[in-house]
């Protein structure tokens, strides 16, 4: 590909009939070639290239997933808006977990863009009052319903955009993939006793140690997934593992038989890669300098250390292909891929061509990803909802619920990972937020996924999640977002 621009034509499918939706979202497809009036409150201006909207706030953004001040943190704040801002939901960075490029206000008023031409200048823009502004350049179009339910709105524009994409739900899929899920993280910072240790903690003798603690307690077996740590650090730097995707050998004599090991007791094995970042002097950089590329947002001035993004007009295909095969050879099969903070119209390359890799290794590998975005989708197996901090400092109750809404909203058709059990803030777990954050996740749709071992926190935890975890292995197991 030639540019960016270039690609993103090639990946909208544009205009198709519109069938299954309300009156009133047709009549909201708009493509300003034509000059459609949206209705008396809707107001064309300049070139036909502006729309204003009357609303109000606060408006939900779900695409924005960056705090602007400490406040935000740990709630969900930055989602939803009151002040004025000027958004592209194109080229915002993935940071956390960023959703669809659609918009929300207080009343239920509905707007989504639908095509990625054009999308360097599809914005979105708030005056801090009640005025929307949605500039739609050329070849864009704008999806608005004012007429129904926040909900509904969304599932029509799902439904809509499903059709454009050519995404169909998942309706089959490897038993595996609703496992329960165990992951090594938060254990890990939970043994730690100073700062990047529980980067060096993840060995053979912790995973097998970690696998008969689930099997004492008497849960369900499932997926098994190591974190972050397996991997070599050739600097010393943990910053030079991103791209240096091989198990460090001090840790892993063997990792073939240390995926042999988890699978002899029962468990799947998982692997955590941070694929979309590398750093200059990450084994696989030394290999293909050509993988680097831009430098992480809000970096230092003199770089010394900084991680790099994968450059997203490289051969990203080969490189995940040499990847994944690597660990699919030895067992592997669910991957989960994490760091894609970097502006979303380089992820959708890096995401695409990642899932292809992977699929034509063997369309049964699970690929679970961070970035429920309905333009991501047709490219993810399973969404996370994202680890959350139950810091009481902030409204964590929220972001809980948030993550979820937006993983379960913006990705319909595909799988969701409740992530965390009791967060991954160690310090800030207590047995009564470890329950609770249970509680929140008991009627949701996804798997769940223990991380941090529950004795830690009093035998009611060790019991609450084995009978959440039991009644979900017994239960029918709906793990795929039916919302279109």
């Amino acid at each position: 590909m030639k540019s960016r621009r270039e690609f993103l034509k090639k990946a909208s499918l544009g205009s198709m009939a519109l069938t299954g939706i309300s009156a009133s979202a047709f009549n909201g497809i708009v493509n300003l070639n034509k000059s459609k009036d949206l209705s008396s409150s809707t107001v064309l201006s300049g070139d036909g290239e502006q729309l204003q909207y009357k609303v109000k706030a606060p408006l939900f953004c779900p695409y924005n997933s960056i705090m602007n001040s400490p406040s935000q943190r740990g709630g969900d704040a930055y989602y939803y808006q009151s002040e004025a801002f000027k958004h592209n939901p194109f080229t915002t960075r993935a940071s956390g977990m960023s959703g669809s490029p659609i918009i929300i206000d207080a009343e239920g008023r509905f707007f989504g863009f639908t095509t990625t031409r054009g999308f360097e200048e599809s914005i979105f823009s708030f005056d801090g009052k009640d005025t929307l502004s949605i500039v739609v350049p050329e070849g864009q179009e704008l999806f608005v319903e004012e007429n129904t339910s926040e909900n509904e709105a969304w599932k029509a524009y799902n439904r809509e955009m499903m059709k454009r994409l050519n995404i169909k739900p998942l309706t089959q899929y490897p038993r595996f993939w609703a496992d329960v899920e165990y992951c090594t993280w938060s254990e890990q910072k939970h043994m730690a006793t100073k700062r990047q240790e529980h980067f060096h903690l993840l060995t053979h003798a912790f995973v097998e140690n970690y696998l008969d603690k689930i099997i004492e307690y008497g849960y369900p077996k499932g997926k098994m997934t190591l974190d972050h740590g397996w991997g070599m650090f050739p600097t010393g730097s943990i910053n030079s593992g991103f791209g240096s995707w091989y198990p460090n050998p001090k840790k892993f004599p063997d990792f073939e038989k240390t995926m042999e090991m988890i699978a002899k007791k029962g468990f799947t094995p998982g692997l955590w890669i941070g694929f979309p970042k590398i750093h200059k002097d990450s084994l696989d950089a030394k290999k293909y300098p050509e993988l680097l590329g831009a430098f992480q947002q809000g970096s230092k001035a003199d770089r010394k250390d900084d991680i790099q993004w994968l450059n997203p007009m490289s051969d990203i295909y080969e490189y995940a292909s040499e990847v994944i095969s690597r660990f699919y050879n030895m067992g592997v099969m669910k991957f989960k891929i994490d760091m894609s903070y970097n502006t979303k119209s380089d992820m959708l390359h890096i995401h695409k061509a990642l899932y292809k890799a992977a699929k034509a290794i063997d369309e049964h590998i699970e690929m679970e990803f961070h970035v429920p975005d309905i333009f991501f989708t047709k490219y993810t197996d399973v969404n996370r909802t994202n680890d959350v901090w139950l810091n009481d400092k902030y409204d964590w109750h929220a972001r809980v619920k948030t993550h979820y809404q937006v993983a379960h909203n913006s990705s319909p058709g595909r799988g969701i990972n409740l992530d965390h059990i009791g967060g991954n803030d160690i310090k800030s777990i207590t047995e009564t937020k470890f329950l609770k954050h249970l509680e929140m996740y008991k009627t949701k749709t996804g798997y769940p996924l223990v991380s941090v071992l529950p004795h830690h926190y009093g035998q009611k935890c060790v019991d609450a999640t084995g009978d959440y975890l039991w009644d979900y292995e017994k239960g029918p197991k709906n793990i795929i977002s039916n919302f279109y």
